[in-house]
């Protein structure tokens, strides 16, 4: 009996840890996710030759990710919105503002949404920086930081002729974002 005696809280001990190792993870993983980014940018009321201020959509497809948080996301489509942006057909420097985001997930065949607060940070030539955070879903506290070339010279753009006749309503947009 002294050999049960001395095995039985060993053998409790092990019980109560396999308890917490089988405990539940947290709902959405801390790491990071990159994702390569395309679609279309709108702009209200115009780009044209001379800056003011614009309302800017962006409207994404889904694009490729590479993930690091173990959720499983292959792709990603991003939308997000900017209030106010001084934007020119001229202007080297210019464009700041900010805005919200949406980005929709797909991950292991399901669709997760994230919703993040974003900061255009600075805008040269064609390229935004842009740096947030998710604020809600799938790495929410998470640091939100993506860079954006939208072609308003070239493409369906056309800044140089657009701008004469009520401006650059549209134009493609390519980059990426990185969450984490």
């Amino acid at each position: 009996m002294s050999t049960l005696r001395k095995t039985l809280p060993a053998v409790a001990a092990l019980g109560v840890s396999a308890l917490f190792l089988a405990a539940p993870q947290a709902a959405y993983a801390a790491d990071s996710v990159s994702c390569q980014a395309a679609g279309e940018t709108h702009f209200t009321p115009g780009v044209q030759m001379f800056q003011q201020s614009q309302f800017v959509t962006y409207r994404g497809v889904s694009s490729s990710c590479v993930d690091h948080s173990g959720l499983g996301i292959t792709s990603a489509r991003i939308t997000a919105s900017f209030d106010d942006v001084d934007l020119s057909c001229v202007a080297s420097r210019f464009g700041t503002g900010t805005g919200v985001a949406t980005i929709v997930w797909d991950a292991n065949g399901a669709r997760q949404t994230s919703h993040a607060d974003i900061t255009i940070d600075d805008t040269v030539l064609n390229t935004a920086q842009v740096s947030g955070v998710v604020t809600e879903g799938p790495f929410a506290g998470q640091r939100f930081t993506g860079k954006f070339n939208t072609s308003l010279l070239t493409g369906a753009g056309k800044c140089s002729a657009a701008a004469l006749y009520g401006g650059v309503m549209n134009a493609e947009f390519k980059g990426a974002f990185s969450i984490g």
